[in-house]
């Protein structure tokens, strides 16, 4: 019997295409058989994630069933959003998650998305008949609204046809696209429309008002928080609710309240990253270890790797992870928090394709360096920095924007301008940023301290070499010399102004074996360029070979002598003259 016919018997289903994207061949074909009872004809199969991606990028569907426990590197919550970030599937398309795993968590983490459905096995052909009068009925709808919405001439007759949908059918996906109409240009309209009979008592548009009314400033903030924690206790499963609880505690400066609100949505859809970082936040506030970690544990197992902002999300969890051990007054709270961070690193590697672990390593590394640099071992922490990025030095494209950011800040702070300049020219060329990095380049942006510092850098780096090569009077050289010095107050740890001093003390037959003993380990098994690298080798043969001949000279003896050949013309750097 065609249920769907008897229900919709004037529509036409040929053009409804339906993709089933399931690793299992045999529920795949029962799934299609109770399909083609229902009138539904159009029906493709995909067995894995790369052949849904490759068939969704030569055509587009009207729905898809997708398998959650795909037994593959992605389920199926992370393929929709892999095909969505690809534009593989239009904002319309109508997706179905198919799973024997009807938990809570997983069903609340699935429909959060939008979109959709959700489908429990084993599948029955009455449930799957009403899904499919649904998913139809919503399909021809949401086609039309978003063409009037691309339209953009409709504005009227788009927020008519919406409201009027929205009154007789209460789905969350409707709702938000309803209240993107009215925002931010239209909010006190929208209030008003959610105090209409038909919305006044349906939770998203409760919501929504109570969202309105504090950023209006329209209610007390205790008001709001009265009201809110009545929407939480009547729909216990609105996870967004605890989210608003949330933001409301915090400005009320209750955070242990916070804490609590922000977990309890997190334990709703673990799945959601941004709840995972937000509890991990309040909780590092609150010095609440068990949350902390609990929250820690809960990003790794659901980290999104399809997410282009998995990077993101991995870098602030580490940033939290450091300011936990910052704070930390026990060797042996330090020690469990940086266990637990590699436990972090482990949890999540199991999923990630071979090119994320490669990231999710650097930025693992970067973050040691950032603790590194805290406890004041800074050598150590720029030759990690320098020896995990020094396989991309000529490939720095590889990185992805998070890392390059990550490393734009250390190389700040070292003072590695060769390496610096590549990673910015690099940056330049990313046409999108998330969130994340566009407020970390706003700090460094933002630091005229040291944006003033970097300059100083480049100019006394980039006007001395031009002098590379060149005939100088002693003179000269000094005065290069002294630029190099206040420039390494600035930057002790920079390996070209280290190089160029070594260079020029060298030059000047200046003996400061103290000093220079110093500087020698600060660059003596970094990685560096190939030019640097050929500079420092020469620095150190010429250091060694004439280890106790070098004379100390004060500025003035060295500007009134010649100065000594302690290197062989074609290893020195810049040839000298007698000063006239």
């Amino acid at each position: 019997m065609n249920l769907l016919k008897n229900r919709e018997n004037t529509k036409k289903t040929d053009q409804f295409n339906i993709l089933i994207v399931d690793d299992c061949r045999v529920s795949s074909l029962s799934l299609s058989k109770l399909l083609m009872l229902l009138g539904f004809k159009s029906i493709s199969y995909a067995k894995s994630y790369q052949q849904a991606l490759q068939m969704c990028s030569k055509k587009h569907y009207s729905l898809l069933f997708i398998d959650y426990h795909l037994e593959q590197v992605l389920n199926g919550s992370e393929l929709y959003d892999l095909l969505r970030e690809k534009g593989f599937i239009q904002p319309y398309t109508r997706v179905i998650t198919i799973s024997g795993d009807n938990t809570t968590q997983t069903v609340l983490s699935t429909l959060s998305k939008g979109n959709g459905d959700y489908l429990c096995k084993p599948i029955s052909q009455s449930i799957l008949s009403y899904k499919m009068a649904d998913a139809y009925q919503e399909f021809q709808f949401f086609k039309y609204l978003y063409f009037l919405k691309k339209e953009g001439n409709n504005a009227d007759i788009l927020k008519e046809k919406t409201i009027s949908l929205a009154k007789n059918k209460n789905l969350n996906e409707l709702d938000l696209f309803l209240f993107d109409l009215f925002i931010p240009n239209d909010k006190e309209n929208l209030i008003k429309l959610c105090e209409q009979p038909e919305f006044i008592n349906r939770r998203n548009y409760i919501l929504t008002k109570l969202q309105l009314e504090a950023e209006l400033e329209l209610t007390t903030p205790s008001e709001l928080i009265d009201k809110t924690e009545s929407l939480c206790r009547k729909h216990p499963l609105f996870a967004s609710a605890f989210d608003f609880l949330s933001q409301l505690q915090i400005k009320q400066l209750r955070y242990e309240d916070a804490l609590f609100s922000a977990h309890t949505a997190l334990d709703l859809t673990p799945s959601v990253p941004s709840r995972s970082l937000q509890a991990m936040k309040l909780a590092l506030s609150c010095n609440n270890k068990v949350y902390f970690l609990k929250s820690s544990h809960l990003l790794a197992n659901h980290l999104p790797i399809a997410d282009q902002n998995w990077g993101s999300y991995v870098a602030e969890c580490f940033s939290y992870y450091e300011s936990y051990i910052q704070n930390c007054q026990s060797e042996s709270d330090k020690k469990q928090l940086r266990l637990e961070q590699k436990n972090f690193v482990r949890r999540s590697e199991y999923r990630l394709t071979d090119t994320q672990k490669i990231q999710l390593s650097v930025l693992f590394s970067f973050s040691e360096c950032k603790q590194l640099i805290t406890n004041g071992d800074i050598i150590k922490a720029k030759q990690i920095t320098l020896k995990v990025v020094q396989p991309f030095f000529d490939n720095l494209h590889q990185l992805n924007s998070v890392v390059l950011i990550e490393l734009l800040y250390l190389l700040s702070f070292f003072g590695e301008l060769w390496l610096l300049e590549r990673v910015n020219s690099v940056i330049k060329t990313k046409h999108r940023f998330n969130d994340y990095c566009t407020d970390y380049l706003n700090i460094l942006k933002n630091d005229s301290d040291l944006k003033e510092s970097i300059l100083l850098l480049s100019y006394t780096i980039n006007q001395i070499d031009n002098h590379q090569n060149k005939v100088l009077p002693v003179n000269e050289l000094t005065n290069n010399l002294d630029r190099y010095q206040k420039t390494f107050v600035q930057f002790p740890y920079s390996s070209e102004v280290i190089i160029g001093i070594l260079e020029y003390y060298i030059a000047l037959s200046i003996d400061n074996p103290t000093k220079i003993s110093a500087m020698v380990s600060l660059i003596k098994d970094m990685p560096l360029s190939q030019n640097l690298m050929d500079r420092r080798d020469v620095v150190l043969k010429a250091l060694h070979t004439h280890d106790n001949f070098i004379e100390e000279k004060s500025a003035t003896s060295a500007n009134s002598t010649l100065v000594k050949h302690v290197i062989t013309n074609e290893q020195r750097p810049f040839k000298t003259l007698p000063t006239k």
